[in-house]
């Protein structure tokens, strides 16, 4: 087997599906011949990368006898099928998500039509399956392998003093809640701080990581409801600040909220906080509920469920940390993901 590996979201870029493109290419190179054919510049600059990654994946196909081209994302499929058509080689591609639920309408005639054509489709969970067999993408070729972490890529020694040198305030007292991820609004910040921290006790402090398009509505929801000393919004900060937030936190929260045509394909950043040991309270739909091992790693809440998520952050502020990440490293790993990769890749 000779694999060439096709993605436009790679670092130095920085983003979950630079990540997972990055670690899986990485995995896979580990374990059959495979050539990557990377974009990590402007999005502005994508159809000059299609055009010339066209011509570049022709060229390495037919020098080096390559067997299997793998593309890193659905809005690759048009090229993937280009390539199909050429050559021999079986055409498979990763489905996040968002890279299916698009809602152009150019977009919807042209991907579901390439998908449908390729060899087989690897989803990262059943939601994310689910919007493609939705669009006319044969269940039999679809495929759900899970993204993974590394068993000791987030786990450090740290205490809350540590943290309480990145946030600048006093933590002794407090239960710590924490969100990581891009602020937009199906990642529900704003219906939490509104709806949810109000109803819990005063010692319970909120870190919010990250950035976005939601930010200021959210600075505004925090004005509105006089939680200024409850929330901390901490913006990008640096792997190894987020690495002391992991392992110092009471409770990682992911309270998304339904937007239309807009899912959360996994919940990466949910299984790497529980590989540092932090137990999490999210929202249960869409791909969030693959990521979570229920009362094992996580508990599941009714969306928008503002009880609900109270009572569930009440109960749970107290757990073994080391059970939660031996599970999560247990059923979640780059080892296993790539493992299964090949597998997919063997039967085409």
């Amino acid at each position: 087997m000779q694999l060439l590996y096709i993605t436009r979201s790679y670092p130095p870029t920085v983003g979950g599906m630079e990540k997972v493109n990055f670690y899986l290419s990485k995995e896979l190179q580990k374990r059959i011949p495979t050539k990557i054919l990377a974009w990590s510049g402007s999005r502005k600059l994508l159809p000059w990368f299609l055009f010339k990654s066209f011509f570049q994946s022709l060229l390495i196909i037919y020098r080096d006898h390559v067997t299997h081209v793998h593309l890193g994302d659905a809005l690759l499929s048009p090229l993937g099928l280009l390539l199909k058509w050429l050559s021999k080689a079986k055409v498979t591609v990763t489905v996040h998500g968002l890279d299916v639920t698009y809602d152009k309408f150019a977009y919807q005639r042209i991907v579901p039509y390439c998908l449908k054509q390729l060899d087989a489709i690897i989803c990262i969970s059943r939601a994310t399956m689910n919007e493609c067999t939705k669009r006319g993408v044969d269940e039999k070729k679809c495929h759900i392998v899970y993204w993974g972490v590394y068993p000791d890529e987030f786990k450090i020694s740290a205490s809350k003093k540590d943290l309480e040198n990145i946030v600048e305030h006093e933590l002794s007292q407090k239960k710590v809640l924490l969100t990581v991820g891009r602020l937009v609004p199906r990642k529900g910040v704003s219906w939490f701080i509104e709806n949810v921290l109000p109803k819990l006790k005063n010692d319970y402090l909120y870190l919010v990581v990250g950035d976005g398009s939601e930010r200021e509505n959210i600075t505004e929801v925090i004005a509105k409801n006089r939680l200024e000393n409850r929330v901390l919004l901490l913006g990008k900060v640096d792997d190894d600040k987020l690495k002391i937030i992991f392992n110092t936190a009471d409770l990682f929260v992911m309270p998304n909220i339904p937007t239309e045509n807009n899912i959360e394909g996994f919940g990466l950043v949910l299984i790497e906080a529980c590989s540092a040991g932090l137990y999490a309270i999210a929202s249960d739909m869409e791909g969030i509920r693959d990521a979570v091992l229920s009362e094992r790693t996580g508990t599941l809440v009714k969306p928008l469920d503002t009880e609900g998520f109270v009572n569930a952050i009440d109960r749970n502020t107290t757990h073994d940390r080391e059970d939660v990440r031996n599970e999560t490293v247990s059923n979640f790993s780059w080892n296993k993901t790539a493992g299964s990769y090949i597998k997919i890749f063997s039967k085409v």
